[in-house]
């Protein structure tokens, strides 16, 4: 016989229930707050952008990313699995009324690299980032540097020298990885309530990343976009990038990363419903920087207009404006009350009031003007605003610099191309041929025959292949600053120039594009870095003996094959 709970004892377990909810209910992040669409705002999209999927190590198809895109209300998903580029994208569609725009995660030897607008490689995209850059380039993409600021140091972006098109000012994914335990457990309790709040609860305001955003803006345009990278797997053992793990827990989920925040896209007309159409448009809008940003887990969905105007023209987000007159600028918003609007100009704050609507009078003063917005109780030390556009770059030249042809030398040093030998793997092929040359070419340099080589790689899993031609040196190259050469390769093709001391042992290098087309390569020896263990960071050029042109699995995939031919080597000065 059952006995019947006392009184007393329901009583205590009410208090615990009472005391459990209390707690919960104090560890919540604010609601959302309604901050309606901006009335004559103009055509925008809103969408996620930086996410991935089961092709990689995501935790659901690109289907059910697509619904839990329209669950949270959003237009457009730029889908950015990770790889090399050799898989073509799938072609832009609409799942359950979503734009689905598929790109790439590229990685690089300085961090990550998404792609927007990349047709199929004709070989893996890899190795030092302006390189991958130059690649992306040549075939009409574009590159926004991933995660920026990750805590982690092998997801962070480090080559900014690289001239990247664009960047992650915020990173779901890394957001909460510079947080205290205590922080962490709040925002896992408070998830199962909360999803979104929680998440954004995590974030801090990146001024680091943003004072650098800031300062590449004065030479170059350079649009920002918030970065999901949503999984949907929470590993335990992240021994990798991308965490392959067998072991994971599927949260946060997508649709949770997707009501956290949103990139608004400027566009000239509203979607059509077309998806190659409006993925041209969406991806045209990035690349202009028409977008801007909104933290929704604090309001939603939000509006901005932002214009500036001088001499009877008038710039948009991403434009450049010249100054021909005095020049005045104006935002306006839809947000919650109590939001505070910011004008700030080369980071630096021009004006803020609590209001919806902001003009600035900027004079002749050239610099990046950009908005921010932010609202009562937004997360972080410092606050991460609520609201973040792109810029507009006013009295600031936009011009691209000529690319003078490599000087002649003053002085030079032969390859020795007479004396060429192959080198390759047990299973690699690596023979000299008949050299294919162009018949159109001076032959300035007599006694320097041009080399034909032809190599392939075997096939299976990458374990070191490599096919190779060595070039002995003449008594160390101390006095010169460059390697030039005159190649051309049947088809496209990037791959390596080393400088080795010793045979086998110490390497440097630097990766060349090659193609049908005959070129000059002219490659500074500064920029040659460390392949492996060294004993120097820059190779020690009164010991170096051999010139290798090397082609390896960096950026040819195993069972590849091709022909090049290589004339007129030299180390110059």
């Amino acid at each position: 016989m059952t006995r019947p709970i006392r009184p007393r004892a329901l009583k205590a377990l009410a208090l615990l229930a009472a005391l459990a909810a209390l707690a919960v209910w104090a560890i919540l992040p604010p609601a959302v707050l309604p901050a309606p669409p901006l009335a004559d705002g103009g055509a925008t999209a809103r969408g996620a952008y930086h996410m991935h999927s089961d092709r990689s190590d995501g935790s659901a198809s690109i289907d059910e990313m697509a619904a839990a895109a329209q669950r949270a209300g959003l237009q457009f998903i730029i889908v950015t699995d990770h790889g090399d580029g050799t898989r073509p994208p799938d072609a832009p569609e609409y799942r359950h009324g979503v734009l689905v725009i598929d790109a790439v995660e590229l990685n690089t030897s300085g961090g990550h690299l998404v792609a927007l607008g990349l047709p199929a490689t004709p070989y893996p995209f890899a190795g030092a980032a302006a390189d991958v850059l130059a690649d992306v380039h040549r075939l009409g993409g574009v590159g926004f540097a991933a995660h920026p600021d990750s805590p982690r140091p092998s997801l962070r972006w480090e080559p900014w020298d690289a001239a990247v098109d664009g960047i992650e000012w915020v990173n779901a994914d890394s957001g909460w990885r510079d947080e205290a335990a205590g922080s962490l457990a709040r925002s896992v309790l408070s998830y199962w309530f909360r999803s979104a709040g929680s998440m954004a609860a995590l974030l801090d305001r990146p001024d680091a990343l943003l004072e650098r955003w800031d300062a590449m803006g004065l030479t170059r345009s350079v649009p920002a976009l918030a970065a999901a990278d949503a999984h949907a797997r929470l590993g335990f053992r992240q021994n990798t990038d991308p965490d392959l793990s067998t072991f994971h827990m599927p949260v946060p989920s997508y649709e949770a990363a997707f009501r956290t925040f949103s990139n608004h896209v400027v566009l000239d007309q509203a979607l059509s419903g077309d998806g190659a159409a409006d993925a041209a448009a969406v991806l045209g809008a990035i690349r202009q920087g028409r977008a801007f940003t909104v933290l929704d887990a604090l309001a939603t969905p939000g509006g901005l207009a932002f214009t500036a105007t001088g001499g009877g023209q008038t710039a948009r987000m991403g434009d450049t404006l010249a100054i021909s007159a005095d020049v005045t600028l104006r935002a306006r918003i839809s947000g919650p009350p109590g939001t505070t609007l910011v004008m700030l100009r080369n980071g630096q704050r021009v004006r803020d009031a609590v209001a919806m609507e902001l003009e600035v009078n900027a004079g002749r003063e050239s610099g990046v003007y950009r908005v921010e917005a932010h609202v009562p109780g937004a997360p972080g030390t410092p606050a991460v605003p609520w609201m973040l556009s792109n810029p507009i770059y006013v009295g600031l030249v936009r011009s691209v610099a000529a690319v003078d042809p490599p000087a002649e030398p003053v002085s030079r040093i032969p390859g020795r191309t007479a004396e060429v030998t192959i080198e390759k793997g047990a299973r690699d092929l690596s023979e000299l041929v008949e050299a294919q040359v162009d018949d159109a070419r001076d032959r300035r340099f007599a006694g320097e025959p041009p080399i034909g080589w032809r190599f392939g790689l075997s096939p299976g899993a990458p374990a070191g292949q490599f096919a190779a031609v060595q070039l002995p040196t003449i008594g160390g190259l101390g006095g010169v600053d460059r390697v030039r050469f005159i190649v051309k390769a049947a088809a496209p093709i990037r791959a390596w120039v080393q400088l080795r001391t010793g045979r086998e042992t110490e390497r440097w290098g630097m990766t060349f594009y090659a193609d049908s087309t005959t070129r000059m390569v002219d490659l500074p020896l500064s920029g040659f870095r460390p392949i492996g263990t060294t004993s120097s960071a820059a190779p020690p050029l009164d010991r170096v003996d051999s010139l290798l042109f090397v082609v390896d699995t960096l950026n040819s995939r195993p069972g590849a094959t091709g022909a090049m031919t290589i004339s007129e080597v030299a180390f110059v000065r």
